[in-house]
């Protein structure tokens, strides 16, 4: 089995399993799966995949992972690298199928965000559940309808924040773009979330 090539500042228990799995010890891919999969399923539908798509979606990352396993190396945290895999995913399923990715500015106003719709509302027959820990209650119900209003640049930045815990650097290496454009999202999502709350008078 080869050593394991782990960066002391990336260590995490995720990226440890990825490591025994590229080292070659193929029973550490089970347990690893067996935590990333529901996450990669939850993105996929929060992007606006149908429940069969994001199920479609999760595994086929999963297998680009495993095939590409000997040349995993701890760059960042095996999150961080396993959702990037699944936004180029989701970008080439979109192309495939004639959807343009839409990138909305992240200054946009709030009454722009029927311009920049969320592909939930582009695509029939697709809804995304509400973050974990969210759903139920009023104002529960009412934060999935506000975030289906945001456009998916900020949607996306949202959720691998908000929903998946990622650190702004890491967000910034999935997507590509400067801390600073993630930091920008976030709060101009957070901005659209609270006045359309507030203007149905909740006071998040």
């Amino acid at each position: 089995m080869r050593a394991l090539r782990m960066l002391p500042s990336v260590q995490d228990p995720l990226t440890e399993l990825m490591l025994r799995v590229a080292a070659g010890d193929r029973a550490a891919f089970a347990p690893l799966v067996e935590q990333v999969y529901p996450r990669l399923v939850g993105y996929f539908r929060r992007l606006g995949a149908r429940a069969d798509e994001a199920e479609d979606g999760a595994q086929e990352v999963l297998v680009k992972v495993y095939r590409a396993r000997r040349k995993y190396v701890a760059k960042a945290r095996f999150t961080t690298y396993a959702f990037r895999i699944a936004r180029n995913h989701w970008i080439d399923r979109l192309r495939h199928e004639g959807i343009q990715p839409t990138t909305v500015s992240a200054d946009a106003r709030a009454g722009d965000a029927e311009e920049g719709s969320t592909l939930a509302a582009r695509l029939p027959g697709t809804e995304a559940p509400p973050p974990e820990g969210l759903a139920g209650g009023e104002l529960g119900r009412a934060l999935e309808e506000a975030l289906g209003t945001l456009p998916p640049d900020l949607l996306e930045v949202w959720t691998l924040a908000q929903v998946e815990g990622l650190r702004y650097q890491e967000i910034a290496e999935i997507l590509d773009i400067p801390v600073g454009t993630v930091k920008s999202r976030v709060h101009a999502a957070v901005r659209k979330l609270r006045a359309w709350l507030s203007a149905r008078g909740f006071e998040p």
